[in-house]
């Protein structure tokens, strides 16, 4: 079974990424969450963490091999716990999580069901039964992703930018966020100092 794929990002669908490994191009099946974070990265290598299955009606014959995947190893394992829930299969389950893991356990694990409902095909007899089912078993899904997905390359003022907000005591995957965040809000952010400015607008959110 393929567990883990690692290659250049060739498309972007509303359900799908394609992968080229080596010139063998892979359809994985992705949250809604981690369409948007894959399409900035086409043309990029990324790693996925996927699983395998069979696609198709138990009463037939004619059963499609699927691959899904996600850019932590965590967000697979949470996955696979949600899906265990009764009425969420695997393709409704990649709806569903349109928000990122660690936000859909924190409103399991509060009961949130006005959240839950908010999310797509999830009704408010199928939040009440998610949180029946995994209420208490999350735990170690509440905190954000160690693995986000990968970065575009610092341009030379991007990495200022970001050697500047460390020297001040920021964290770098944070200072790199708030730093990407900036540019991709304002293309025209060539300069350190205001990338700086932007960034820690960012932090403070007030941009």
């Amino acid at each position: 079974m393929i567990c883990r794929l690692t290659g250049r990002v060739v498309s972007v669908s509303e359900q799908a990424a394609v992968i080229d490994v080596g010139g063998v191009c892979y359809e994985v099946l992705v949250p809604v969450s981690s369409i948007a974070g894959l399409a900035r990265l086409n043309g990029e290598e990324v790693t996925l963490f996927t699983i395998q299955y069979l696609e198709g009606n138990p009463a037939g014959s004619n059963f499609v091999p699927r691959m899904i995947g996600f850019i932590a190893e965590t967000d697979r394992a949470f996955f696979q716990q949600f899906t265990k829930v009764k009425g969420i299969s695997i393709r409704k389950g990649l709806r569903a999580m349109a928000v990122p893991a660690h936000q859909l356990a924190a409103a399991i694990e509060n009961g949130d069901i006005a959240t839950l409902t908010s999310l797509p095909e999830i009704g408010k007899k199928t939040a009440t039964q998610i949180v029946n089912d995994l209420s208490g078993k999350l735990d170690r899904f509440l905190i954000e992703s160690a693995a986000p997905l990968p970065a575009r390359e610092l341009t030379d003022a991007q990495k200022v930018a970001l050697d500047i907000l460390v020297q001040w005591g920021d964290r770098r995957a944070d200072a790199q966020r708030w730093i990407t965040q900036a540019v991709e809000s304002d293309p025209n952010l060539t300069q350190p100092e205001d990338i700086v400015r932007t960034a820690y607008k960012l932090k403070h959110g007030t941009a």
